[in-house]
């Protein structure tokens, strides 16, 4: 099995490096990472520069690139250097990700553009405190989110995934233990309410940074549910159709079409 593993905190992550030792176990794994933390880069593709790329040695990986792009520029590298992928797996991720905000995940957006080229692909991401998303995962205990990892990663290249799933996003709690609960989920509305903060620099001009509150009520099903009220392991299905299931007739009528 030839397995593509990616990322968005970058190719010295340590959650990286928990993901190619689970995922050695199952198959041959190419890692193509960004070189520096790539965070909430959604599905940037760089097109207004070249990218260039870094032969990294990682331990149990085939072989390892990383790549001064986005998580979405490393899929498409890794296409076109190695050819095809059995799975495609992103993470394991500093922090959650959850809810209809994936789409500003450099982590879910990876898995994305993977599943667009027909792989089944896997988004994974451990719930860690706020301080520790941006770094490299120093002294963060991946061995749990692993174990997911390699169960999940090892169902699907067993079975596939049902049809009309393109891609699996999976949370798993901070202390969650090997017997910690799966729960099938749907995704929840928001996470974050985003807003702007004006800040003032020392020679009296305003800055901005775009800043979020948390949303901390979550409805039963969802994702955000499963990992911060029931503390499960949550795995969302998710289809890259984003067409809405609605009748085109009835919609036709009503914007008189």
């Amino acid at each position: 099995m030839r397995i593509l593993l990616t990322n968005d905190d970058g190719i010295y992550s340590n959650g990286l490096r928990a993901a190619v030792k689970a995922l050695s176990e199952l198959g041959k794994v190419y890692v193509v990472a960004p070189l520096f933390q790539r965070s909430a880069s959604g599905r940037a593709m760089t097109l207004h520069r070249p990218i260039r790329a870094k032969r990294v040695d990682i331990p149990k990986a085939k072989v390892a690139y990383g790549i001064d792009g986005t998580p979405t520029d490393c899929v498409i590298f890794a296409l076109a250097r190695f050819g095809g992928f059995d799975l495609a797996v992103s993470g394991i991720n500093l922090g959650e990700n959850l809810s209809t905000e994936i789409t500003v995940s450099g982590t879910a957006s990876a898995a994305i553009e993977a599943s667009t080229h027909g792989i089944p692909s896997i988004a994974i991401s451990l719930e860690v405190e706020w301080k520790k998303t941006l770094g490299e995962g120093e002294g963060v205990d991946f061995s749990v989110s692993a174990h997911f990892l390699r169960r999940i990663a090892g169902a699907v290249l067993e079975r596939g995934l049902p049809e009309g799933v393109d891609m699996l996003n999976v949370n798993v709690p901070s202390d969650a233990t090997e017997e910690t609960e799966i729960a099938i989920t749907r995704l929840a509305r928001k996470r974050y309410s985003p807003t702007v903060e004006e800040r003032i620099d020392p020679k009296g001009n305003p800055y901005y940074w775009i800043v979020g509150k948390l949303v901390q009520d979550f409805e039963p099903g969802t994702d955000a549910y499963a990992l911060k009220v029931e503390r499960k392991v949550s795995v969302t299905p998710i289809n890259i159709d984003m067409t809405a299931r609605v009748d085109f007739g009835e919609l036709a009528k009503a914007l008189d079409v």
